[in-house]
C-alpha cells in the first residue's frame, strides 16, 4: 500500500507544505518541485496540489457574557454569539 499526501500551498506565507491527513508539515517549501522530491525522500506519493485557505477570523463580544470570542468571518447570524437571534433560539 502506498502512503499518500497532499501539497498545500500558503498564499500568506508563499509557501508549499506536505499534508498527511489532519496535519501539516512543519517543513516549507518554496517551490512544488522541492515539495515533491521531500515527498519522495519520505516515501510518500502526492495524489493533490492545492491552494490552503487561510483561516479568516474575526473578533466579537459575546453578548451575555461580554467575553471576545473567535469566530469565522462567514459565520451566519444565527450562529454568532454578538448576535441577539443566536441567543433567542
Amino acid at each position: 500500500m502506498t502512503k499518500t499526501c497532499t501539497i498545500y500551498f500558503s498564499g500568506l506565507t508563499l509557501r508549499y507544505h506536505l499534508g498527511f491527513g489532519a496535519t501539516r508539515s512543519r517543513n516549507g517549501y518554496k517551490t512544488v518541485a522541492t515539495a515533491l522530491r521531500a515527498a519522495a525522500r519520505q516515501g510518500y506519493e502526492v495524489t493533490e496540489v492545492t491552494e490552503a485557505q487561510p483561516n479568516r477570523t474575526k473578533i466579537v463580544m459575546n453578548l451575555i457574557s461580554g467575553r471576545l470570542v473567535r469566530i469565522p468571518v462567514d459565520t451566519p447570524a444565527c450562529c454568532d454569539p454578538s448576535t441577539e437571534s443566536y441567543w433567542s433560539m
